[in-house]
């Protein structure tokens, strides 16, 4: 089926907020006196605060105070962005102007929470151009698990295989090769690994890659 809808990741995808998230996470780690993992990180990408928590729990092999950490982190994260702005990926706004121009529809989904993502994507602007929205408080499982996509699936009317997720991170690859949609990986991050490839549609560099992607399809050359 030919693409019809586009699904948006946020973080990493839209706003170049992972950088500065894994910044605030390690700078809290060290001032708590505690190791900090990359890797450990990394494999939260997506996923809920609780299994978050319990990846960290695991690696510590001991019980913290996750949630003030988790607090300094973001207040750190917030002032970082106040003083300088919400850093926009590379590409954004072309691709948005292109899919309304083509008459695809979009769906924000992402697992933060209503009143930021929302007053952020609000902030640079591009929030009103997205016909449907699907927040973590509307499932129950986070990524890798399909919920958010299945959600963003329903909203949009479609047939999976007429929706293109756009994310950056594994977990969001997986859980849209789940729900069935064509996952294209626009990594930040996290590098596209020999794992991922079998479930991704596309990859690109950054979100001008997703134009010619849908060209070829339009024209039929895809």
């Amino acid at each position: 089926m030919a693409i019809r809808s586009v699904i948006f990741d946020m973080d990493g995808l839209m706003i170049d907020t992972e950088r500065l998230s894994a910044s605030g996470w390690e700078k809290v780690f060290r001032e708590a006196g505690l190791p900090f993992a990359p890797e450990i990180l990394s494999s939260c990408r997506g996923a809920s605060a609780a299994t978050a928590y319990e990846r960290w729990r695991a690696f510590l092999a001991h019980d913290f105070d996750f949630e003030e950490l988790n607090r300094k982190k973001t207040a750190f994260c917030e002032s970082v962005m106040e003083r300088e702005g919400i850093p926009v990926k590379v590409g954004l706004r072309s691709l948005l102007e292109y899919l309304k121009s083509n008459g695809y529809t979009l769906c924000l989904a992402t697992s933060t929470s209503e009143q930021k993502a929302t007053a952020q994507l609000t902030k640079i602007g591009v929030f009103d151009l997205f016909d449907e929205v699907a927040f973590g408080s509307m499932i129950t499982n986070y990524k890798p698990a399909p919920d958010i996509f299945l959600k963003a699936i329903e909203l949009l009317g479609r047939a999976p295989e007429e929706c293109l997720v756009l994310e950056d991170s594994p977990n969001g690859i997986r859980a849209a090769a789940a729900a069935g949609a064509k996952p294209m990986m626009i990594p930040d991050l996290t590098p596209v690994t020999d794992d991922l490839r079998p479930l991704l549609f596309a990859e690109g560099v950054t979100l001008l890659d997703v134009i010619p992607l849908l060209e070829k399809e339009r024209t039929g050359a895809l």
